[in-house]
């Protein structure tokens, strides 16, 4: 466990939310990412095709597309987890959602399932970023923080 808030604030424990390598969020060849626009984080090479919540919370966005998904923590934490690079462009092809806007999670939730053979027939990169979007307001860096021991 990691203390994102300091010491007047609860404690946060965040879990890949793939199941996968981890990369720094440099190396994601999307610049967006990769300059940090969207907020700190880091990048995930799946092995699998799942995405699981990475802690409690609520699902904020769940875009038709179900290439991305965005879930607010209990402490108020933003997370974003983007599966693969320009998929946004399958219209939803090779993605199956499992929870929608609304809905609270228990950490280890199955979020959304996606066809990795698909995905990489498509020319799509598989490299998943996972990012904190409002971290300037919450958190230190995390890249070192995740963990998928599940």
């Amino acid at each position: 466990m990691f203390n994102f808030f300091g010491s007047k604030q609860k404690n946060l424990l965040l879990y890949a939310p793939v199941k996968g390598s981890v990369l720094d969020l440099t190396a994601t060849p999307d610049e967006v990412f990769r300059s940090g626009m969207m907020g700190d984080g880091v990048a995930l090479e799946p092995a699998e095709g799942v995405v699981i919540a990475p802690c409690d919370g609520e699902i904020v966005v769940m875009p038709r597309t179900g290439h991305a998904v965005a879930l607010r923590s209990k402490e108020g934490v933003d997370i974003l987890i983007h599966v693969g690079l320009d998929t946004v462009e399958l219209n939803g092809q090779g993605f199956t959602v499992h929870v929608q806007p609304g809905d609270k999670v228990k950490r280890g939730a199955r979020l959304l399932t996606f066809d990795m053979n698909f995905i990489r027939d498509q020319g799509k990169p598989l490299i998943t970023p996972v990012v904190i979007t409002n971290m300037a307001d919450k958190v230190e860096s995390l890249a070192k923080y995740f963990d998928r021991t599940d």
